[in-house]
């Protein structure tokens, strides 16, 4: 395969950072997610980590991806469980709840699955050609011909997602898009909603159009932050260019996954995130204990 990718992950006029991205490859297959953990419950942080922890496990121990929409929906509940679980160890007891969007690339497609508002896009020869639907009473109004997309983006519900994971027992219906025959120079966006919320789609398609892909997402990210100053939310965003003949890649063209190995200890988002993997490891020696 070949490809080049960018990601993005900024705190926003926020004092935590419940946003999380993950870019992940093995040797068949690359795997693109997105989650934004929702403010308004307990440690959304924690649901985020959780998420993309979970869908980087699923992906590297699933033996065979020929049904990507099996894996992905099986990746979704999971996480939604390991959620759950996480959740419950806590002391007390939380039910943290996030949106998530993935994307697994393979064989020159791709297919996407999302539940909540945080949204995947696919850019061809300069124009969005398709993206997921959101999650909200907001786009259900949209569908139904109640108001336009222009009136949606200043709507006072536009926020309120009708989907998540995490809090319900049974796991939410995950909405899984088309089978997509990837040409050279397409684009998949991965993003939360504080960067699609603050930025027109006329500006996501010429910003990415960059020969830079990381550059490119950094750029979008730094001006939906100051798009929305001074209420700006958390912006997350992952990208990925498919090349037909690219020059030899250099070792950092290679993607990796967002691992607690990664992150430097002086930073206080990332000490957040350090904490949420040792809740994450004293739960699963929990488990280990009981059986």
């Amino acid at each position: 395969m070949r490809y080049a990718t960018g990601q993005a992950n900024r705190l926003g006029n926020r004092a935590n950072n419940q946003d999380r991205c993950l870019v992940v490859e093995r040797e068949d297959a690359v795997l693109l997610a997105v989650a934004d953990g929702m403010g308004g419950h307990a440690r959304g942080d924690l649901a985020a980590q959780a998420f993309v922890d979970s869908l980087q496990r699923k992906f590297r121990s699933y033996q065979g991806l020929e049904e990507p929409g099996q894996f992905l929906r099986e990746a979704f509940q999971t996480a939604h469980q390991t959620i759950q679980r996480v959740g419950q160890a806590q002391k007390p007891p939380i039910e943290p709840l996030t949106t998530g969007v993935a994307c697994l690339i393979q064989d020159g497609t791709a297919l996407w699955a999302h539940v909540g508002d945080s949204r995947a896009y696919l850019i061809r020869q300069g124009q969005i050609v398709l993206r997921t639907r959101d999650h909200t009473r907001v786009a259900e109004l949209v569908d139904a011909g109640v108001i336009t997309e222009q009136q949606a983006r200043l709507h006072p519900l536009r926020n309120h997602v009708s989907l998540c994971l995490g809090g319900t027992v049974q796991p939410p219906p995950v909405s899984l898009g088309p089978k997509l025959y990837l040409l050279p120079g397409d684009i998949l966006l991965l993003c939360s909603d504080g960067l699609w919320s603050a930025i027109s789609e006329k500006r996501l398609i010429s910003t990415l159009a960059a020969e830079d892909l990381r550059q490119a997402i950094d750029e979008l990210a730094g001006s939906a932050e100051r798009a929305s100053y001074p209420q700006s939310d958390n912006v997350s965003g992952v990208t990925l260019r498919w090349e037909a003949s690219p020059p030899t890649p250099k070792p950092t063209d290679v993607p990796v996954a967002v691992t607690p190995e990664r992150v430097e200890a002086h930073d206080p988002v990332d000490r957040a995130i350090a904490e949420i993997h040792q809740a994450l490891e004293e739960y699963a020696n929990e488990m280990t204990d009981e059986k």
